[in-house]
């Protein structure tokens, strides 16, 4: 299905300069609870077993609403763990209704026949995994690696269309070429690598950013596998696509996402304004967040 989304060129004729705006993000990603049945170490919600549930039901269909009359095409469903909310099956088929496709975040582990048939609702299931199994499991801090493996086949199995998501610091980096090798072996849809960023509790590990040297090395060799091999691999770097990024919190708040926390903007609350207003917010950088969705590289 082809979507399409509003937007504007402005014209200043007096400083000569144009101007880009979206009326609606291309995607939102939505923390629809930050509980969690993990302590990953470096969580960038912080979440854990003593999270926010969430806003209820009615209240989370209204957004979803909001979001598919503004045009909103993707809504990512995170966390947290998604599997925890007993109505994400319910919200899935809403924002189909709505017309927005989705993509729910899971770690898997509470993987169960009832869950598999919600997660088959989703357009798109991603899944973490952040190296050989001590180095995922030191990041997640539980022996869970050979379970999502198996989980992953499971799913793939069940006929989820699978992205791997790995997050990449200091102390996983050098295995990037074991990932991209794990996730053609697993022959899943895709592959997104995220640069680390010190935000939840990730502040705790400010010696695991990576240099920007280092940085633009791992590009580099990630973007000529994806071009040598054909496959669908993703990049994400926080400091790359400032404030294009539209988070929103289990509370409703709506956060323009920086590479640090201090750099990220609360920009209001969904639940007392439109999100038409507050994408509108200057913080929102429009044109770059269209080159993050368009997997384009910024050169700043």
């Amino acid at each position: 299905m082809i979507k399409k989304t509003d937007a504007y060129i402005y014209y200043d004729t007096e400083k000569d300069t144009y101007s880009l705006k979206l009326k609606a993000p291309l995607s939102v990603c939505w923390q629809i609870t930050t509980k969690c049945n993990l302590n990953c170490k470096y969580c960038l919600s912080s979440s854990g077993c003593n999270g926010i549930y969430g806003l209820n039901t009615d209240v989370a269909k209204k957004i979803i609403k909001e979001l598919g009359d503004l045009g909103v095409n993707r809504l990512d469903f995170t966390g947290g763990e998604p599997l925890l909310r007993r109505d994400l099956g319910e919200l899935i088929d809403y924002a189909k209704e709505n017309n927005i496709s989705t993509i729910v975040t899971t770690n898997t582990t509470l993987l169960n026949k009832n869950n598999i048939e919600v997660l088959k609702k989703a357009d798109l299931v991603q899944v973490s995994i952040d190296g050989p199994e001590d180095v995922h499991n030191a990041q997640r801090q539980s022996d869970v690696f050979d379970k999502t493996i198996e989980n992953i086949k499971i799913l793939k199995d069940a006929g989820c269309k699978i992205r791997l998501n790995s997050f990449l610091f200091n102390s996983n980096k050098k295995y990037v070429d074991y990932l991209i090798d794990l996730s053609n072996k697993l022959g899943v849809f895709s592959h997104l690598f995220i640069i680390f960023t010190p935000q939840g509790r990730g502040r705790n590990y400010p010696d695991e950013i990576i240099s920007p040297e280092e940085v633009e090395v791992i590009k580099n060799k990630i973007l000529h596998e994806k071009e040598k091999s054909n496959r669908n691999i993703r990049l994400y770097d926080y400091n790359e696509y400032i404030h294009s990024c539209v988070l929103l919190t289990p509370t409703g708040d709506v956060i323009s996402q920086g590479f640090y926390e201090e750099d990220s903007i609360n920009v209001g609350n969904i639940l007392n304004d439109s999100l038409e207003n507050l994408f509108s917010n200057e913080i929102f950088d429009h044109p770059t967040h269209i080159f993050h969705y368009l997997q384009r590289r910024i050169n700043k």
